[in-house]
């Protein structure tokens, strides 16, 4: 008996060690956000690759296709994790990385890739009920499938976001997202992302955290807030 507990632990700490490693090789912590992410290349968008050549769309001048995102230690990690996220141990390794977490953001940059990892996804959801996951997409074809054939979890907040700027939220879908270039736009509606209030006032752009910023918020993974609109950012420097 003492033997057979003994493999078994040795399995478990085994398991745990492989997931804490993919989770440091795999996982992303950004500076404005209270969660872990994953992010893949959004040159690889289905739809935002469409609209970044649209002026006035909201993947026009996109961070996350300038600067750092070009160099290639960047766009390896981005495979790297790509390639993760269609593997067939994707659902499994994943649901144990996000085994203490309970925040998380799929694609801060990216989006699915398919109708089948749009499944993979909310099979992870569906097996890590303790997290609340933020889940923003363009993909309105493939989440439009998708939801015809099985029920979204009720800890993923899946935020369609309208593909241009200044437009109303798009119906149709659970909860949405959209982006303002002046105050009295039709998409400032509902919650407004309070990110760039904390960068105006302490100089960093964050959701924040208690008792060092403002304004700390957590409506982007609230499925009972309908529509967040986030003030549109430009970086106006020629070249970048």
């Amino acid at each position: 008996m003492k033997t057979s507990m003994a493999i078994l632990y040795g399995r478990v700490s085994h398991l745990q060690r492989q997931y804490k490693d993919r989770d440091m090789a795999t996982l992303s912590q950004t500076s404005k956000m209270p969660s872990k992410s994953i992010s893949i290349s959004a040159f690889l968008c289905n739809n935002g690759s469409k609209f970044a050549e649209i002026e006035g769309s909201v993947c026009h001048e996109c961070y996350a296709r300038r600067g750092f995102y070009h160099m290639p230690s960047v766009k390896k990690a981005m495979n790297t994790r790509l390639e993760f996220m269609q593997s067939t141990t994707f659902v499994s390794e994943m649901v144990g990385m996000l085994e203490n977490e309970r925040l998380f953001r799929w694609f801060d940059s990216g989006d699915i890739q398919d109708e089948k990892m749009g499944h993979d996804i909310l099979d992870v959801c569906e097996q890590t009920p303790w997290c609340q996951h933020w889940l923003p997409s363009k993909e309105y074809t493939w989440w439009s499938a998708i939801l015809k054939v099985r029920k979204l979890p009720s800890n993923v907040a899946l935020r369609m976001s309208t593909p241009m700027d200044d437009r109303r939220p798009i119906s149709g879908y659970p909860c949405s997202s959209t982006t303002f270039t002046h105050e009295d736009s039709p998409a400032n509606v509902g919650a407004v992302c309070e990110a760039h209030l904390n960068k105006e006032k302490h100089g960093e752009y964050t959701c924040g955290i208690s008792g060092k910023h403002d304004h700390v918020c957590r409506k982007c993974w609230d499925s009972s807030v309908d529509n967040i609109a986030y003030p549109k950012r430009y970086n106006k420097k020629k070249g970048q």
